[in-house]
């Protein structure tokens, strides 16, 4: 399986990316929105975990790029937030990704999230 994680909170993404080396994931970390941008463009992910709230580009940054590069339902998005905002996360339901994880998520919210996208062998 190949993840790409974007997020600006180091502490997670170590975390999170020391739990996939444990499980043969390959994870790739992000800790900036455009540079997150750029490996979406890249490479093909199995599963693209997204933090919305980073500084200069954001979550929200990203996902509208890739709505207008018309790619946003050809990747699997999980939106990886902290955000509470209804009004935020049913637009977000509505414009093609996949799921929202809300962090602090526990380990088996993530485990749960990374099987679903888990390719077939």
């Amino acid at each position: 399986m190949r993840l790409l994680l974007i997020d600006d909170n180091e502490e997670i993404t170590d975390s999170i990316s020391f739990y996939c080396e444990s499980k043969n994931i390959e994870c790739d970390v992000i800790n900036e929105g455009k540079k997150g941008l750029d490996s979406i463009r890249d490479k093909k992910y199995d599963l693209i975990l997204l933090d919305l709230a980073m500084p200069e580009f954001s979550g929200l940054d990203i996902l509208n790029s890739l709505r207008e590069d018309g790619a946003i339902e050809s990747n699997n998005i999980v939106v990886f937030t902290a955000s509470s905002n209804r009004n935020v996360l049913d637009e977000l339901k509505n414009s093609g990704i996949k799921e929202i994880l809300k962090k602090p998520c526990s380990l088996d919210e993530l485990i749960a999230v990374l099987e679903k996208y888990r390719p077939l062998a």
